[in-house]
């Protein structure tokens, strides 16, 4: 499933607009405070209903350019166009949009019956624009930084929502996975195989029963730590079951060969790694042409990694589920992401045709338990 790359923001933009407007607000408080006070200094007189309506024309003219500056630069961040170009842009509109806003306050003032602006011609002209555009520019500039550091505050909340969303979906879908672990013909196919013993061998009966709930209960157990590592003595526990019980089922039909390094006892694995490989094995390796069947199941160190190699002399893959083999099977697809989930990328697992048979390979490093010197 693909994601989108771009996120949505919230459309609403209340929280950031009062922000904006409460900032605005301050910095025309104290330009009101600055101009009090320089009057007070040339010992002038104030004319405090033109100083307000002055203050309350910037004010209002303020606000409507800095909406219009958010919405705009949130246009951008939607676009997701590149760093060099936003900044030229915003650098060309803060140069226009400062001219423009110095000439709205001029001419509002004018309508409303403060100083005439066409007063100043040639050099004053150019010298009055010089003298306030600055600050406007610098408005721009602050309002374009406080929107971007607003959405991608946001944004980055967003990420670690989703992030955390589908970790949860990945983990249920694991945990799904893991319960089902077990192939349902197996458990039937067992259950057959019990009730037929029940007649013949009442004792092994008994014990396929053992290692039956045992199994069960071990991968029900390890389906709350399916993200987790266990020492690989407890995951070959598991496994020794299922070839128990197995073996019982086909008797001199399956033959399991184990080469287990004795050091790895300790050597921490993902739960349930093995057994899903052992199982595809059998399900898939017995054919009319293939009725006896031998699994390997050699597990080895190597350069600080654990090389685990499961094979089989049976049927094998198909030509054409070769390169596919990852999106057909579905424990092997699990299992596939789950290392990718646990290791990132410092782990191999391959599946190839032996002709005869298959032979799973995986690569991952050695992770030892607490407690051991590995």
């Amino acid at each position: 499933m693909s994601m989108s790359k771009r996120i949505k923001l919230d459309s609403s933009n209340t929280w950031l607009t009062f922000s904006i407007v409460a900032l605005y607000s301050v910095i025309q408080a104290f330009t009101l405070l600055r101009i009090y006070s320089q009057y007070q200094l040339d010992e002038m007189e104030i004319n405090w209903p033109e100083l307000l309506q002055d203050r309350v024309i910037s004010w209002l003219i303020g606000l409507t350019f800095i909406i219009i500056i958010v919405q705009t630069t949130r246009r951008f961040l939607l676009e997701n166009k590149a760093w060099s170009r936003i900044v030229l842009i915003h650098f060309i509109f803060a140069l226009i949009t400062s001219v423009i806003w110095y000439s709205c306050i001029l001419l509002l003032s004018y309508l409303l019956g403060s100083e005439d602006p066409f007063l100043y011609t040639g050099k004053n002209m150019l010298f009055s624009y010089l003298m306030n555009t600055d600050k406007l520019f610098l408005l721009y500039l602050v309002t374009v930084s406080f929107t971007y550091s607003y959405y991608y505050f946001q944004r980055d909340s967003v990420n670690k929502i989703q992030r955390s969303e589908i970790q949860s979906q990945l983990l249920e879908t694991k945990l799904k996975v893991l319960q089902s672990q077990l192939h349902p013909h197996f458990l039937f196919n067992t259950l057959n195989s019990i009730a037929s013993l029940m007649d013949i061998d009442v004792k092994r009966a008994k014990e396929m029963v053992a290692d039956l709930g045992d199994l069960l209960r071990q991968v029900l157990d390890n389906s709350d730590k399916q993200m987790n590592l266990v020492p690989l003595a407890e995951e070959l526990e598991v496994l020794q079951k299922y070839v128990r019980i197995e073996k019982t089922r086909f008797s001199e039909d399956l033959e399991v060969e184990w080469q287990i390094d004795s050091d790895l006892a300790q050597v921490k694995i993902p739960s349930l790694l093995l057994q899903p490989l052992v199982e595809n094995a059998i399900q898939h390796g017995f054919s009319r042409e293939h009725p006896q069947l031998k699994i390997g199941i050699h597990l080895s160190r190597s350069n600080g990694h654990m090389q685990i190699n499961i094979t089989d002399n049976g049927k094998g893959l198909h030509p054409d589920l070769e390169d596919k083999i990852f999106h057909k099977g579905m424990g092997l697809s699990n299992t596939f992401a789950r290392l990718k989930s646990l290791y990132g990328d410092q782990f191999v697992f391959s599946v190839e045709n032996l002709y005869p048979g298959v032979r799973n390979f995986i690569e991952i490093p050695c992770v030892p338990a607490v407690g051991t010197n590995n």
